[in-house]
């Protein structure tokens, strides 16, 4: 009867932690998803010579510890190591890990020293690195969602700079200098690679590495293309950053007409969580069966799996790309 009622709350709180986090994650400031932009700076990408691979590669070694450098050898572990830079955080690879390992050590050994139970110790365990990662992807989210925020802005600066008969790479740091993080830190990096002796094609798709939006892929477009074929920079970057403003405001106003919609999922989504746990406090003999009885854990099984495939489905209704 115990371990049915404590795998039962098991269950039921693993399904509100997934299907929040199905609700939660948002859609404005993933990554870019543009098949042509893509396409196009993927083509950018295999016309840089091995020199300049084996120099860009030499420079972001360097940045590592010996830890991390063995560790960026497995593809999983080089994927983390790139989350952890989109999130912003200056954290080592191990340090990450390390400390993921060591949260995740203490919450299973409460959870053991409190219920006497190894397989929820472990549980727990799992569940607190999976809490972690969560928290780096919504980190990674509102990161990105400022950069793109700010990115017209850092245009307007660097169509004066250019304007003003000065190179591309004093816009770098113009706009490094004048536009606060996240977006100043990356031009003031991109800036330092140009000084470095990088070539201005292989800087700037650096700088799409670290923040890939669409914003960037078209930022980086139309310096590629000017480099590439010639033309007037200044026209360009004009009209990138009227398309990117209205971008911009027709997502701020999808946001704000789906806000009932998303509040309707919302709803949807915690209403049987709630009720039960209203009914549980009031009339526990009417719940007693979901727990009791073997076909209420089935039952409730079911209906979780249900309902986060309905979050999801829902998700992707009223998070309309842009």
């Amino acid at each position: 009867m115990q371990g049915d009622l404590t795998l039962f709350f098991i269950l039921l709180f693993v399904s509100v932690v997934l299907i929040s986090q199905a609700l939660i994650l948002p859609a404005a400031g993933n990554k870019a998803r543009h098949k042509e932009l893509t396409k196009r700076l993927r083509q950018s990408h295999q016309q840089i010579d091995e020199e300049s691979k084996l120099l860009l590669r030499k420079h972001y070694e360097e940045s590592l510890s010996p830890t991390d450098k063995a560790l960026v050898r497995w593809s999983a572990m080089a994927d983390l190591k790139k989350s952890l830079e989109l999130a912003g955080l200056n954290w080592s690879l191990s340090g990450a890990i390390g400390f993921t390992l060591v949260v995740s050590a203490i919450v299973s050994a409460l959870l053991f020293l409190f219920s006497e139970l190894w397989w929820i110790a472990l549980l727990g365990f799992f569940l607190t690195a999976i809490a972690c990662y969560f928290q780096l992807h919504r980190r990674i989210s509102k990161r990105l969602f400022a950069f793109e925020a700010l990115l017209p802005d850092a245009l307007d600066v660097m169509r004066r700079v250019l304007q003003a008969g000065q190179p591309l790479n004093e816009a770098f740091r113009e706009v490094g200098e004048e536009i606060p993080a996240p977006l100043g830190p990356e031009f003031t990096h991109t800036f330092n690679l140009l000084n470095y002796g990088y070539d201005m094609r292989l800087a700037v798709l650096q700088m799409v590495d670290r923040t890939p939006t669409v914003s960037m892929l078209a930022l980086a477009s139309a310096v590629l293309l000017q480099k590439e074929t010639g033309g007037n920079l200044t026209e360009n970057l004009y009209k990138v950053n009227q398309v990117l403003r209205a971008r911009f405001k027709l997502s701020r106003k999808i946001k704000t007409l789906s806000a009932e919609s998303r509040l309707s999922a919302w709803i949807l989504v915690l209403a049987p969580f709630v009720l039960f746990i209203v009914m549980y406090l009031l009339h526990p003999e009417y719940i007693a069966p979901l727990y009791e009885h073997p076909a209420g854990i089935k039952i409730v099984s079911a209906g979780v799996v249900s309902l986060f495939f309905g979050a999801i489905w829902i998700r992707k209704i009223i998070n309309i790309e842009v």
